[in-house]
């Protein structure tokens, strides 16, 4: 998503740390979503293109995107301490889910990780023939404080079709969220809407058994002292 001015979120930049806190704490959403950049932390950038760059370059552009991810750990632990959710999403195999701050945070109790592959959610794109749509599995590791969330997040390939690599630029076709994964996302939230609205409902019921209880309960004792 795009700041209210309408340009990229940068987490490098104090302005648009503070913004992100700012928006959250006026806001109060239910559901923080995070698809942070995974350039940094791509198998394929380490094992290819990092050798082709200066090694200051490849420096700046891990610590970039450590700092980035290390700013919305921060930002999905305030969530749950104010008990909402959140929902993270990267590369199955990228190297981010082995930093400090994503592998404490995916050990919480109520937080949960899955493993789906795009493909299962309708991924295509161009082939690199005659351009016609096929299918692009990119496995792909989401993290969630829902149980809801998690079972809509964990579709496999079927193996009955043919892969296409994501190579010669078919990976920026691959960075939007087909439209049947935005609708499993969409349908997790309302599940864990539904889900809350009924433990709330079932609460309000036990309490209201609860004071029927205690007030018979006082009634009897009214009643034996007048006696």
């Amino acid at each position: 998503t795009l700041k209210p001015d309408g340009t990229c979120w940068n987490f490098n930049l104090r302005e648009d740390r503070r913004l992100a806190r700012e928006m959250i704490s006026n806001q109060e959403p239910a559901w923080l979503i995070g698809s942070p950049p995974c350039t940094a932390f791509s198998i394929w950038n380490k094992q290819i293109n990092y050798n082709k760059m200066p090694a200051d370059k490849v420096q700046l552009a891990i610590e970039e995107g450590t700092h980035h991810m290390r700013c919305v750990c921060k930002l999905y632990r305030r969530q749950l301490s104010l008990g909402r959710h959140f929902l993270h999403e990267h590369p199955a195999r990228a190297l981010s889910w082995e930093l400090p701050e994503v592998e404490s945070l995916c050990k919480l109790p109520g937080v949960i990780v899955t493993v789906a592959d795009q493909c299962a959610y309708g991924l295509y794109t161009p082939s690199e023939i005659d351009g016609s749509p096929q299918l692009a599995q990119k496995p792909t590791r989401f993290m969630t404080s829902s149980v809801f969330m998690a079972r809509r997040l964990q579709h496999r390939c079927d193996k009955s079709h043919v892969h296409q690599q994501l190579v010669g630029g078919r990976c920026m076709e691959a960075t939007y969220y087909p439209l049947p994964l935005i609708r499993a996302i969409l349908r997790g939230m309302h599940d864990n809407s539904v889900a809350k609205a009924k433990k709330e409902e079932e609460i309000g019921t036990d309490a209201e058994k609860l004071r029927t209880h205690f007030k018979e309960c006082h009634q009897s004792d009214l009643s034996l002292i007048h006696i």
